[in-house]
């Protein structure tokens, strides 16, 4: 039992209510304990509230600090500079500290206890910005172990609504009539199913019964919202755990139609998958969207795995139309970011070349290396080795050695982040010239090594239009635009996936296999020094 656990085990024995202090400070994030204390200071309740608190109590980390004050967004603004309001639906100030948010709330109280139900008998919550007290905030939150309050200062647990008890019990129950709380917010359903599975705890009857008869209410929430919690629940290091619930609640029909009938005819269909992304999650990576969505749809997907393809695709099919008839239905139904399909395909489209560099023991090229989408394609095809080698009994300890001796160096198992780039004389200059921006060559240099004079250029050009043809990489270009276009389309934490900067010694190290189009700015240089060629010619 962990220094946090056994501090708090006379708590959970207890009785809900003000409690004996229970939480180290040492604990507690030292920017949020600033946070609360300058509230404090200016006559403000403030409490540490929510995740934090229940993740304390059961000797977990937080992944992160949020407060409850009785100061409105707009206060909190005035007191810290480095605070900004955010938030539609209900407004919140986040108090920025470099990389890290402090989440500060006003106390809220239950917006339907003002209005009363409806005529039309409908309770989803769709306004969210009533002020209320620090009571009526903690009996607003969906379960009991998120409704306790921390009072920093005395160290003591403000228990409003029996979570206390209730983590003893080790328990998920709703604040309230469950009926009721997920007809307010169907989304609070996903989150029972995401709180047992990842902290191991047991849905309470009643709250059970209610998700199972209340399942069809989830088309009443917002898209964006249905499909963060789908990839919270499939990142959350108990990816296996959430799908059995779901399964069992009849969530799953609801929530992922398009596989749901696969799922119920063979419901460990992904778990040798999943498995390994659990354990990835646990020892602190993290999968992107794409590579999620790939893992979901991935029976669908196998003719275009070497390692798994049991049927080939067609020759006369377009990979990247069987691609959008696979994942299409479910990316449009849930909008799934456009920057997140393409880099499905992209990852899939990368899957042919790293199975034939590995199976010869080549490396593949600096060009392919630096491409945003290889560290996530190279993810993908550790993941599905380890999943093949695991199924014909090898053990841990080999798989890893068989995966050390690839010629790709060491990499991260979800993430693919390199630990060692493997490059060879060539590639290693490419690696400098993207580690040292500072460097910059002379126009002399860059038009010399694109070719000089009009028909060095044009040979240039022709042979990358015949590799981006044959290979289908030409779709890179393709991407970046997309990725500007749907820069508004995103939710607001949906992950950043960007271009990597490539620098002008990169540029110049480049051999016959890279395919990536040519940058504008060498684009002008060699259009300049053509046009000096024809001027000379002229004099």
């Amino acid at each position: 039992m962990s220094a946090i656990a056994t501090e708090v085990v006379s708590v959970l024995r207890g009785k809900a209510g003000m409690s004996e202090p229970t939480i180290a400070k040492e604990h507690i994030d030292q920017d949020a304990q600033k946070v609360v204390r300058h509230l404090v200071r200016n006559n403000f309740q403030a409490y540490l509230v929510g995740g934090c608190v229940r993740d304390l109590l059961l000797g977990r980390t937080p992944k992160d600090f949020d407060v409850a004050t009785s100061a409105t967004p707009s206060e909190v603004r005035d007191l810290f500079r480095n605070c900004r309001i955010i938030g539609r639906r209900f407004r919140l100030a986040h108090v920025v500290f470099g990389r890290k948010i402090i989440e500060t709330a006003t106390f809220r109280a239950n917006p339907r206890e003002e209005e009363g139900v409806p005529e039309n008998g409908d309770l989803l919550i769709e306004r969210d910005n009533v002020f209320g007290t620090a009571e009526e905030d903690a009996r607003r939150r969906d379960f009991t172990i998120n409704g306790l309050f921390y009072d920093i200062a005395p160290g003591q647990v403000i228990d409003y609504v029996g979570g206390l008890a209730d983590l003893a019990q080790r328990s998920v129950r709703t604040i309230g009539d469950p009926s009721i709380r997920f007809r307010e917010d169907p989304v609070r359903m996903l989150r029972a199913v995401k709180f047992a599975a990842r902290l191991g705890l047991d849905i309470e009857d009643e709250t059970y019964r209610a998700i199972y008869n209340h399942r069809s209410e989830l088309q009443k929430s917002a898209v964006p919202r249905v499909l963060e919690e789908i990839f919270r629940l499939l990142r959350g290091g108990a990816a296996v755990e959430s799908l059995v619930l779901l399964r069992e609640l009849g969530l799953i029909h609801e929530l992922l139609p398009e596989i749901s009938g696969r799922l119920e005819e063979d419901p460990g269909s992904l778990d040798l998958y999943l498995e390994r992304v659990d354990s990835g999650v646990q020892a602190g990576d993290m999968p992107s969207n794409a590579l999620l969505l790939i893992l979901m749809f991935l029976p669908e997907l196998r003719p275009l795995l070497p390692m798994l393809e049991d049927v080939s695709l067609p020759k006369s099919k377009d990979p990247s139309d069987y691609i959008d008839e696979v994942i299409g239905p479910l990316c449009a139904r849930l909008r799934v970011p456009r920057r997140d399909v393409e880099q499905v395909k992209l990852i899939l489209f990368a899957q042919r070349r790293i199975y034939h560099a590995r199976k010869r023991g080549s490396r593949l090229s600096g060009a392919m290396q630096q491409r945003h989408s290889f560290a996530e394609a190279l993810a993908l095809h550790g993941l599905l080795y380890r999943a093949q080698r695991q199924q014909d009994g090898a053990s841990p300890a080999q798989i890893d050695a068989e995966i050390a001796a690839w010629p790709f160096g060491a990499f991260s198992l979800l993430s693919g982040a390199p630990l060692v780039l493997a490059t060879d004389a060539d590639d290693a200059s490419v690696a400098r010239g993207v580690a040292d921006p500072s460097v910059v060559p002379s126009a002399t240099s860059s038009t010399a090594a694109l070719g000089s004079g009009p028909d060095g250029r044009r040979k240039r050009r022709r042979r990358r239009r015949r590799s981006d043809a044959a290979d289908g990489s030409g779709l890179q270009q393709r991407v970046q635009g997309d990725v500007d276009s749907d820069e508004d389309d995103l939710p607001a934490d949906a992950d950043e996936v960007g271009e990597p900067e490539t620098t002008a010694p990169a540029l110049l190290s480049r051999d016959r296999d890279d395919d990536e189009p040519i940058p504008e700015e060498e684009a002008v240089l060699a259009a300049f020094a053509a046009a000096m060629s024809r001027s000379s010619h002229d004099d």
